[in-house]
């Protein structure tokens, strides 16, 4: 499949597969014309880098953890980059711990200093009036 295509079925540009690319996430073959045609198996590795840049991960781990995942025989890599994994959802886990801690914390502040929720700046303020235009006509 072609660049335009890969890219419409994965949802990012273009450009972000040739970055990808240039990284060695991905691989193409160059067609006659010159155009980059992907297998279809691509796809699947696209969606999954995303996956893994959206948690956190950089182009340099996931490309070592794919080149683990081609290598079938490397399993002590393979398992070095699920320890990566690992340690990246313990660091995800602490992080959202701390975050916890902090909004319990700015709620109780909040409750503590503003008891009533009508002295609340965040209450939501009533609608303004409605004024009516009367349709009869004076006498």
């Amino acid at each position: 499949m072609q660049i335009g295509e890969l890219a419409s079925r994965a949802g990012i540009s273009t450009r972000v597969l040739r970055h990808y690319e240039s990284r060695e996430l991905i691989e193409s073959t160059r067609l006659e014309n010159g155009y980059r045609d992907y297998a279809p198996i691509m796809l699947q590795r696209v969606l999954w880098i995303r996956e893994l840049i959206e948690c956190g991960f950089s182009t340099r781990q996931i490309r070592g953890l794919l080149q683990h995942l081609d290598e079938e025989e490397d399993s002590e890599g393979f398992l070095a980059c699920l320890q990566q994994h690992l340690e990246k959802l313990r660091a995800l886990d602490a992080l959202l711990a701390q975050l916890a801690d902090r909004r319990a914390r700015l709620a109780a502040k909040i409750e503590r200093y503003m008891p009533l929720q009508d002295e609340s700046p965040f209450a939501v303020a009533p609608p303004p009036p409605v004024r009516v235009r009367s349709t009869t006509t004076p006498e």
